[in-house]
Order: structure tokens, then C-alpha cells, then sequence
């Protein structure tokens, strides 16, 4: 398993097992995001690389509420560590 350490907002959700058909993927060792799968991004016209979040629902590009990016007025930064299959 690999770890990847990162800022983001304490709301992303990154729980492995947490989505169905989702996977949690390494962007250029900077963070961490969700792929969905084929029966969530309807042949390309849904998002397919996304973040979840516990007050907004799903965010529909990879970078969102990552490291100070403030873009909402629920962002609180935090430290996060994720381990990935």
C-alpha cells in the first residue's frame, strides 16, 4: 500500500470503500481524488474524476476544496493521509 500525505478541507471524503464502483486515485503525489466508475459517468457525459464532500454532495472536478483553495464557507484545512491500493 502506498500513503500519500496532502491539505485539504476536514469535509472530502476519502474512505476507501466508501463509494461503489469508485476508486481512490494519486494525482502527481499531491492528492487524492475519486475515478467513478462507467455506471456513474454515463458514457462521458457525467464527471468522472471527483471529490466527495460530507456537506456539499459531489464535487465535479478532481482538485476541489484541496489546500487552501477556499471554495466554499465550510473549508477548514487539515492534514489528511490516505492509503491507496
Amino acid at each position: 500500500m502506498k500513503q500519500i500525505t496532502f491539505n485539504c478541507c476536514k469535509y472530502l471524503d476519502h474512505t476507501n470503500g466508501h463509494y461503489t464502483q469508485c476508486t481512490l486515485k494519486n494525482c502527481h503525489n499531491l492528492y487524492v481524488y475519486w475515478e467513478r466508475g462507467e455506471v456513474w459517468t454515463n458514457g462521458g457525459h457525467n464527471p468522472k474524476d471527483v471529490q466527495f464532500c460530507s456537506k456539499r454532495g459531489r464535487l465535479n472536478y478532481k482538485s476541489a476544496c484541496i489546500e487552501n483553495c477556499n471554495e466554499c464557507s465550510d473549508y477548514e484545512n487539515e492534514e489528511r493521509t490516505v492509503e491507496l491500493n
